[in-house]
């Protein structure tokens, strides 16, 4: 019995706001997008400011821009929605397939981190660490998919 997955009912939920998250996250990144009505003074538990010192601390308030953030826990939520759905109807087959594909994403996942680690390096390395807290879902998500519909197919 698989209780750690989520009622199918939320897939479609999942999916919604799973694409709004790429979407939205595609169309920040690729347009440097940080519109002013997205900028909110937030709590911040440690702040370092090498241009002001004063702003240097734990639990300081600063002001952010949290379109980029909004973008990224939307995909997050909505990856988790859909990864984690249960199938209209979810037996054996889909519990072992669901198993495979996510070693497999993680597989996947971890050698294009070792790449990286050995092929980039200073603020591009960054930039690679941002987008992997999201390539495991995603690769998940896309194997999971793509098998289950060849497979359907054969069954």
């Amino acid at each position: 019995m698989q209780t750690y997955l989520f009622p199918n009912s939320v897939k479609l939920v999942g999916w919604l706001i799973f694409s709004i998250g790429i979407i939205g996250g595609l169309v920040v990144l690729s347009n440097d997008l940080e519109p002013e009505f997205f900028d909110v003074k937030l709590l911040s538990f440690y702040t370092s400011d090498s241009f002001d010192s004063d702003k240097n601390g734990f639990f300081i308030w600063t002001s952010q821009n949290i379109l980029n953030d909004l973008a990224g826990t939307f995909v997050i939520i909505g990856g988790i929605l859909v990864a984690f759905s249960k199938e209209k109807i979810e037996d054996e087959f889909i519990a072992q397939l669901r198993l495979s594909s996510l070693a497999w994403a993680v597989y996947v996942n971890y050698a294009v981190l070792i790449l990286a680690f050995i092929f980039v390096h200073g603020l591009d390395f960054f930039s690679i660490m941002v987008y992997n807290m999201f390539t495991l879902l995603i690769i998940f998500i896309a194997r999971f998919q793509i098998k289950l519909k060849l497979s359907s197919n054969g069954r």
